[in-house]
């Protein structure tokens, strides 16, 4: 008997230790004063430059945020944390790790994915976890639509859809750099390349002499522009990656090709120089969210002053997207006064008038944010200039 109540009371020992183990880590979690944001960015492979430079943006908003007192709620202070996941430049990486995310690390919010495909695999998972996603440099217009037309619940962006893109290079085209005659080059492999390619056709008023097409990861371009050296054009267009348009660059110039060339963001990169060479990276025109020499609000500035002194160098408008992309999470949160996700998701559909580092901007009914654009021209591989297109 005597052994029996010992045992007994062993075992009502450990499961009250059991017991007690659940109550405090529920208590712990309950006032827990972090609040876990997701990242979502392909720091490896072929598109790890704007992976990169995302995580680093992201990183830094956070660092500022918390230096600066946190996120204040309903009179309580709240730190960010980041729980950065690499998706390797890979879809079906970018749909597990969001998952993973929303599942095992419990994040308030996810920032990213890089890329539209890489958003696109990452819907189902947030949108069952009903956790909001905003993705700093996903362009595709579709992206915050359902096929019924309706928006998506839990997708935002920071930087302004595909359409509008290709519509302002067009604009751009015509009255700065004056072309009355382009040829497009598109890369075939992505909504992003083809969406803007559509959008510029659609608005450009001038004439497209050819639309040349190649897949991410091609890098010999002669062929196409054999063909095309002895014909009548005033520019080229590249709706691309700067891999891919690092290369054509170089072996146009090494041919002699020495119009203007104009591209979206997706130019914006200094690798684009590496790839091409600076002496070849000259007379070039991307458009951009943000520019160092167009600095349109007080925390524009005040982000490239703390970034100078933190990092050394000048901020990317990867970076620039991505550290808005934390703001405004920061400020949904304090204009609904919570941290539930709902609110969360709630409260970055109403910005307003949001002042970031990459302008002034309201999230319209379908979660794109409007502000204006920055087209950037480049000369010996620098950013030299910046026009505002509105």
């Amino acid at each position: 008997m005597k052994k029996i109540i010992i045992i007994i009371s062993a075992f009502v020992v450990i499961v009250g230790a059991v017991i007690g183990i659940g109550v405090a880590k529920k208590s712990d979690t309950k006032s827990s004063n972090t609040i876990k944001i997701g990242g979502v960015f392909d720091t490896s492979g072929n598109i790890s430059a704007y992976g990169q430079a995302e995580q680093k943006g992201a990183n830094f908003a956070v660092k500022r945020i918390n230096d600066d007192g946190g996120v204040k709620v309903d009179g309580k202070n709240y730190k960010f944390k980041m729980v950065n996941k690499d998706s390797k430049s890979d879809n079906t990486e970018a749909a597990s790790v969001t998952t993973n995310l929303i599942n095992n690390n419990q994040v308030n919010a996810i920032v990213g994915p890089v890329v539209t495909s890489a958003v696109q695999a990452a819907i189902p998972a947030t949108t069952k976890g009903k956790t909001p996603m905003i993705s700093p440099t996903a362009g595709a217009d579709n992206i915050s639509v359902q096929k019924n037309g309706k928006v998506q619940p839990y997708v935002f962006r920071a930087q302004f859809k595909n359409s509008y893109l290709g519509t302002k290079m067009a604009k751009f085209a015509t009255d700065n750099i004056k072309a009355k005659n382009v040829i497009v080059f598109q890369d075939n492999s992505s909504d992003y390349g083809t969406g803007i390619t559509a959008a510029f056709k659609k608005a450009y008023t001038g004439n497209i002499v050819e639309t040349d097409s190649y897949q991410a990861g091609d890098t010999d371009f002669q062929a196409i522009l054999t063909k095309i050296k002895n014909k009548k054009f005033d520019a080229i267009v590249i709706n691309g990656y700067y891999t891919e348009a690092g290369a054509i660059l170089k072996q146009a110039r090494d041919m002699g090709i020495d119009v203007p060339v104009i591209g979206p963001d997706g130019l914006g990169d200094p690798k684009l120089a590496e790839i091409a060479g600076n002496k070849n990276t000259s007379d070039v025109y991307y458009a951009a969210h943000f520019s160092t020499q167009a600095l349109s609000t007080d925390a524009a500035k005040k982000f490239v002053t703390a970034y100078r002194k933190e990092y050394k160098q000048e901020p990317s408008q990867f970076t620039a997207l991505t550290y808005d992309a934390v703001y405004m999470i920061k400020q949904a949160i304090e204009d609904e006064k919570s941290i539930d996700k709902a609110k969360i998701t709630t409260g970055l559909a109403n910005i307003k008038n949001f002042e970031g580092a990459t302008g002034e901007m309201t999230m319209d009914e379908f979660h794109n944010p409007q502000k204006p654009i920055v087209m950037v021209g480049v000369k010996d591989g620098k950013d030299t200039t910046a026009t505002v297109v509105k």
